[in-house]
């Protein structure tokens, strides 16, 4: 089961996503802020992380340099969900190291699932070869 973090201020749309990844059968956790995300994704290890831009007390984009900059989390992959399509923003996270940046009026909540089921499929396939790889070189 994937576990995944919601890291979102707006509670209607925390609730939202909770119940629609949880369908999905996803291990779903949230956050409000930027610094209880931080230590979701310190103390959980979550498979994926789901960040909002603008959050209280710390931005998006401080969160995910944050994530980038630890050797721990620097590999979890970060999905940015946001309503800001500032061009600057976007690239800055792309710089910082986001997986993927979509504008949620750009995408209803059913394209957000299966954009995110996408990744995961993904993400495990990238590691799944990476461990493959592992193997054939441990049996070489």
């Amino acid at each position: 089961m994937t576990r995944l973090l919601i890291v979102e201020d707006d509670p209607y749309v925390q609730r939202m996503y909770r119940r629609m990844f949880s369908f999905q059968n996803f291990l779903v956790t949230t956050a409000s802020d930027g610094v209880s995300g931080l230590e979701c994704i310190n103390n959980d290890k979550p498979d994926l992380v789901l960040l909002d831009i603008m959050l209280p007390d710390m931005n998006g984009l401080e969160v995910l340099a944050k994530i980038k900059n630890n050797p721990n989390t620097k590999e979890i992959p970060v999905l940015m969900l946001t309503n800001v399509g500032d061009e600057k923003i976007m690239e800055e996270a792309k710089k910082l190291g986001a997986d993927c940046y979509m504008i949620k009026a750009d995408f209803s909540p059913d394209q957000v699932i299966d954009k995110i089921n996408q990744y995961v499929k993904n993400f495990e396939n990238a590691k799944k070869d990476k461990d493959d790889k592992v193997v054939d070189e441990i049996g070489n």
